[in-house]
């Protein structure tokens, strides 16, 4: 931005673009209480001179972070925990709405008239900042003049994967070749070396350049999102049944009972720290659980290819006057589905991969500058969107969404109540009764950028 002539290149890699609206922090008003409280309490410590030991943060003492952060209640508590020295955890406590303080943290207001060429770098499944990548180079082509130099690279890694050797799978997800080193020599290397040294050609460098997750395989695009994705509606219906047609049913809806005590874990496995993995995990133990709603579709007869941004529009009503709303796309792999590679493979049948998730913090569906409380057993719309997403759901696969109030404890606990969440006390979290409809009138969806079915 200060458009220093010395500087020619530059390649934001995983770029925080909003701590608001969707990286690190918070998820669509939503606190990230996992990554934010494990670490401030060790990065945010004052350290006024050098030091020779990286020390620092909380020792919970506990191999399980869903149970510590559980016991430990509400914000109000991790704050003393934290103590009154880091500054930025204040901060977080002092702006609980998306106020001027974030607004002038958004380096998508700051982007016009870049002179470096750029290229953006990101991570399909970044638990970190998977929106900020998507959202930087969208602001970059929105304020800059065509024939700026602005790509984006799009592959299927954990947070600063990319820069490994190797990266051919993550998780128990495979993606059958070194998807790192493929960037690195084709992309990478080649737009330094021509930026910087006047060497080679940038042709092996695309507008887009996305790896397409459930077919294995580098895509390149014109423009992202690509021209050619169709948004199309893919209804809820009874019976947990998703499919392309809007309900017919006068009254129809599903319901579950959304407990802060009893918060849905947002992986199955007991861990102490945030997993990488979480953002492909196998998700039926999410399904066993009443809390959890699940619609998939029937077999899928033809390759179904989604590209772009995904948009939840739900249709609730709700006991409370507040409640977060968590939509998860997951691929149901065929039961008789084995990559036949590794010794002791997890079981790959039947196995339903998180391809996105994302929350929202319902009290901000009409607006983040100014909350609003639900109006109890009412209903009304809650619309968000899920960072984009690159995947083909292949023949003999299926599509399911899954609808849930907490993401424990990736998330904070709603109360459940409309309040200032960061004041609430352990005495302030109640249980909510949540129906989301699906009927003709209020016809819950989910909304997919298909390319190809």
């Amino acid at each position: 931005l200060s458009q220093h002539p010395a500087l020619v290149a530059v390649s934001p890699q995983a770029p925080v673009t909003d701590w608001f609206m969707g990286d690190d922090f918070h998820h669509n008003g939503a606190f990230f209480l996992f990554d934010a409280f494990a670490f401030y309490s060790r990065f945010g410590i004052p350290r006024p001179t050098p030091v020779t030991q990286y020390v620092g943060g909380y020792n919970d003492n506990s191999p399980d972070s869903y149970d510590f952060y559980l016991k430990t209640g509400a914000i109000k508590n991790f704050t003393q925990l934290m103590g009154d020295s880091i500054k930025f955890w204040n901060d977080l406590m002092a702006h609980p709405n998306y106020d001027t303080f974030w607004k002038a943290r958004n380096p998508r207001n700051y982007v016009a008239d870049i002179k470096p060429a750029m290229l953006i770098v990101g991570g399909l499944f970044d638990a970190e900042d998977c929106f900020g990548a998507w959202r930087l180079y969208q602001a970059i082509e929105a304020k800059n003049p065509a024939a700026h130099y602005n790509k984006i690279v799009m592959g299927p890694w954990h947070h600063g994967q990319w820069s490994t050797s190797g990266a051919k799978s993550l998780g128990h997800i495979e993606f059958g070749f070194s998807t790192s080193d493929w960037y690195q020599n084709n992309i990478e290397v080649p737009f330094f070396l021509y930026y910087l040294k006047g060497k080679g050609d940038l042709s092996s460098i695309k507008e887009a350049n996305v790896f397409m997750t459930g077919e294995n395989a580098w895509k390149t695009y014109p423009q992202w999102p690509p021209a050619a994705a169709k948004e199309t509606s893919m209804y809820f219906q009874d019976n947990g049944q998703l499919n392309f047609d809007k309900p017919i049913a006068v009254k129809s809806s599903t319901g579950y009972t959304s407990d802060p005590a009893k918060p849905v874990p947002y992986i199955e496995d007991i861990q102490k720290g945030r997993t990488r993995e979480y953002m492909l995990d196998d998700q039926r133990f999410a399904s066993r659980r009443t809390d959890v709603l699940t619609f998939q579709t029937a077999t899928i007869s033809n390759d179904m290819v989604v590209a772009g941004t995904v948009i939840a529009d739900l249709k609730v009503s709700l006991t409370t006057t507040d409640a977060d709303f968590v939509v998860k796309v997951i691929d149901v792999f065929p039961d008789d589905f084995t990559y036949g590679v590794q010794e002791n493979e997890y079981p790959m049948g039947g196995y339903q991969m998180l391809v996105r998730g994302e929350i929202m913090r319902g009290k901000y569906r009409k607006s983040f500058e100014n909350p609003q409380p639900f109006a109890p057993n009412t209903v009304e719309t809650v619309q968000f969107e899920l960072p984009d997403i690159s995947h083909t759901f292949k023949k003999g696969h299926k599509l399911m969404i899954q609808v849930q109030s907490s993401w424990f404890p990736l998330a904070d606990r709603n109360p459940q109540q409309f309040m200032n969440i960061y004041e609430a006390t352990d005495k302030d979290f109640k249980k909510s009764n949540i129906l989301l409809h699906h009927d003709n009138k209020h016809a819950s969806r989910i909304i997919l950028p298909i390319l190809s079915n």
